[in-house]
């Protein structure tokens, strides 16, 4: 089972007010490899995470190609002109598996979108 990190959670949000809640994009690495169920698993939980955040996950960028960025470009651009500021992943792994890399990319997306990421976390 997963959960939203780092933030509290809201409750008591009216289910059908998507043109004032907040916006949202998820973003994911899908490798060739691994199976469709599994993605559907992953939108669905970015899906869930919105909702209780009260938030409204327009769509979810997925990065096709190992090592590629073109999704994580179009997910700027679209935070810069939507004036959306949350990003959801299922891991901090999925913007680079690298930590320094990571966290260029998390800076990237504070400073030219003011986006803040929350990660996915596995709970007991």
């Amino acid at each position: 089972m997963t959960a939203c990190a780092e933030r509290p959670v809201l409750e008591d949000q009216p289910e059908n007010d998507q043109l004032t809640r907040p916006l949202a994009y998820g973003y994911m690495r899908v490798p060739c490899d691994i199976p469709d169920d599994k993605v559907r698993r992953m939108e669905h939980e970015l899906r869930r995470c919105a909702e209780r955040q009260g938030w409204y996950l327009v769509t979810i960028f997925s990065e096709l190609d190992c090592g590629r960025h073109e999704a994580f470009d179009e997910l700027t651009l679209e935070l810069q002109r939507a004036d959306a500021h949350y990003v959801i992943v299922p891991t901090f792994r999925h913007l680079a598996r690298n930590a320094v890399l990571q966290n260029v990319l998390l800076a990237r997306l504070e400073f030219e979108a003011g986006a803040e990421v929350l990660e996915l976390v596995e709970t007991s």
